[in-house]
């Protein structure tokens, strides 16, 4: 599978932007058998009506999603539109779709994915997902969901954001032209594909080991922590001012989960009147806590690490990478750092797209099984082919 990259900067004119992609991906050189494409983008692109331009000028279905900054091998920007065609004489391409209007939109999802599933001949090798950010319905039951339907298949993928709103409201998933804030789309790869992996959020050397333990949560409420309620546990490591928060939705926790997979980093986004806390995952009982701390030089180490582990790890065809959001607001003013170090780290051997993330979608190793998909924050996770 080969991934072919474009990008533009035009967000008015669809005639200018289509050519200018057009002429970065020759289509009439360079496509293969089969196609599928995935976008990421501000949201000027869809106030305007360049997402349903561009999806319309090509033959083969493309999705995506809005976001802070978008990049690939050739141009970064905030305000700027990412394409990738994914295309392949050995693979094949799928693409399902719902909205996710409320906590019904298992019964939608699983009939989209399976007619997508018939039309590709098969279960897929990966599946690329683009989800909302929604408040009623968190991505890691998404994802729950999705795990349900496919089996448990590899899953990779990012939650929408935007950069213009204190909540993303403006955020939107793009699916073949129609974009919308309650829209799910997947890309179901079939054929000749073998995804490689990697996972990282804060650095060993930024991690306070002291293991508290969840001992009764649900989902991703967490009730209880060392037998304390979350306020108070948050309380006692100084990370609450009375019954606010203090500090503590910018701080990375990692979660062991025991049972053999990699640790995973949550965010705390709030505190619930019970004294109990609202987390960015699931939070098994049971699982073991450790306070990180990410700061600048640490993003871009894991950036240029993560970026090192996929290529020392096989041949290269090309990779995608979604850094958190949170990641970059510890950028500050050189909030393209962490993509110049990615850029870095590639080198010019093969195409790349990154996109930062309102949450991320990537398998972990596992004890008994080659992976378990999870849900992610403050983390930057990659996909290499």
């Amino acid at each position: 599978m080969r991934m072919l990259n474009a990008y533009t900067s035009e967000a008015d004119e669809p005639k200018n932007a289509i050519g200018e992609i057009l002429e970065q991906i020759n289509p009439e050189k360079n496509l293969l058998a089969n196609s599928a494409a995935f976008i990421t983008c501000s949201p000027d692109f869809v106030e305007t009506g360049m997402t349903m331009a561009i999806c319309d000028a090509f033959p083969f279905p493309v999705v995506g999603c809005t976001t802070i900054i978008t990049a690939n091998n050739k141009e970064a920007g905030t305000i700027q539109l990412s394409l990738s065609v994914l295309t392949a004489d050995d693979c094949s391409f799928s693409v399902a779709s719902c909205t996710v209007a409320d906590q019904h939109f298992e019964k939608p999802l699983a009939e989209s994915y399976i007619k997508a599933r018939e039309n590709l001949g098969g279960d897929p090798g990966l599946v690329l997902a683009f989800l909302p950010l929604l408040r009623f319905i968190s991505g890691e039951e998404i994802l729950q969901a999705l795990e349900k339907v496919s089996g448990g298949l590899p899953i990779f993928g990012t939650i929408a954001c935007d950069p213009d709103t204190a909540h993303y409201s403006n955020s939107h998933v793009i699916d073949r032209g129609f974009s919308g804030q309650d829209t799910l789309a997947l890309i179901l790869i079939g054929g000749n594909i073998t995804p490689r992996f990697t996972v990282a959020s804060a650095s060993e050397e930024n991690l306070y080991y002291h293991h508290a333990r969840i001992t009764s949560s649900e989902g991703s409420i967490v009730r209880t922590i060392n037998g304390l309620s979350a306020r108070d546990y948050l309380a006692s490591v100084g990370l609450t001012n009375g019954d606010a928060l203090d500090g503590a939705t910018a701080v990375p926790f990692v979660v062991n989960f025991n049972d053999g997979t990699q640790p995973v980093t949550r965010a705390i986004y709030a505190l619930n009147p019970d004294g109990s806390a609202v987390c960015g995952g699931l939070m098994p009982e049971g699982g073991t806590l450790s306070i990180g701390r990410l700061d600048q030089e640490d993003v871009l180490l894991t950036a240029e690490q993560s970026v090192a582990r996929l290529k020392e790890n096989g041949e290269v065809s090309g990779m995608i990478i979604f850094p958190c959001i949170g990641r970059n607001m510890v950028l500050g003013l050189e909030y393209l750092a962490e993509i110049d170090r990615i850029r870095a780290a590639s080198g010019d051997g093969f195409p790349w797209h990154a996109a930062y993330s309102a949450g991320e979608i990537c398998p972990v190793p596992g004890r008994d099984k080659p992976w378990t998909n999870r849900f992610h924050n403050y983390t930057i996770i990659g996909c290499a082919f």
